[in-house]
C-alpha cells in the first residue's frame, strides 16, 4: 500500500482482513457465576469470652490444637475469641482439647462450604452482594464469607447450602453444579 507523503497516514482494514466479532478463546470462561458446588463435612467451632491480652489468650488455644494436629480453615478473630472450621472426624478431637483448656466454646456439626465460582467476580459490580443476597433470601444462614477473585465461600448448615445451591441454580440457569 502506498501512502504517498502523508507521514501519519493510516490505512483501515476491511471486513475481511480483520473479523468485526472476536471468538472467545477456548480457555476463557464467561463473566458472571459458572459453577456453584457444596464442599460438606465440617463442624464449625467458635471461642469466647478471652479477656485481657486477647492475642495471648488466642495463643493459649491455637497452640494445642496445632500440638493436637487439628487443622483448620476460616480463622476469623472477633474481640474476644475467634472461629474456625475443622473436618467432621476432628469435632470430638477439638472439643476435647477446647474443655481440657477451660475456655468458652461452642461446636456445631453437620456445617458445608457452598463455593460460588464466577470469573473476576470482584470486577462485576454488585454480584458478590446480589449472589449473597440470594443466598440469605434462600433461608440459609451465612456463619462466615471467604472471597476471592474468583469465587465466595460460604459456611452454612448442610440444609441451608442445599437450599442456597437450589436457588443459585435457578438464578444462574448457566452455572454448572
Amino acid at each position: 500500500m502506498n501512502l504517498g507523503n502523508q507521514p501519519f497516514g493510516k490505512h483501515l482494514a476491511s471486513e475481511v482482513d480483520v473479523p468485526l466479532v472476536a471468538n472467545e478463546t477456548a480457555f476463557e470462561k464467561a463473566r458472571g457465576v459458572n459453577r456453584v458446588e457444596i464442599r460438606s463435612g465440617f463442624a464449625s467451632a467458635r471461642i469466647g469470652g478471652l479477656s485481657g491480652d486477647v492475642q495471648k489468650e488466642r495463643l493459649k488455644v491455637l497452640k494445642p490444637v496445632y500440638d493436637s494436629e487439628i487443622s483448620f480453615d476460616f480463622l476469623k478473630f472477633a474481640a474476644d475469641g475467634m472461629s474456625f472450621v475443622v473436618a467432621s472426624e476432628m469435632r470430638e478431637k477439638l472439643e476435647s482439647v477446647l474443655r481440657g483448656l477451660g475456655v468458652e466454646f461452642e461446636v456445631k456439626g453437620d456445617r458445608a462450604v457452598l463455593s460460588v465460582h464466577a470469573v473476576n467476580m470482584r470486577d462485576e459490580e454488585g454480584l458478590v452482594a446480589k449472589v449473597v443476597s440470594q443466598v440469605i433470601e434462600s433461608g440459609a444462614n451465612i456463619e462466615h464469607l471467604g472471597e476471592m477473585h474468583d469465587r465466595l465461600l460460604m459456611l452454612m448448615g448442610e440444609s441451608g447450602a442445599a437450599k442456597a445451591k437450589a436457588m443459585l441454580l435457578a438464578a444462574y440457569p448457566e452455572a454448572e453444579s
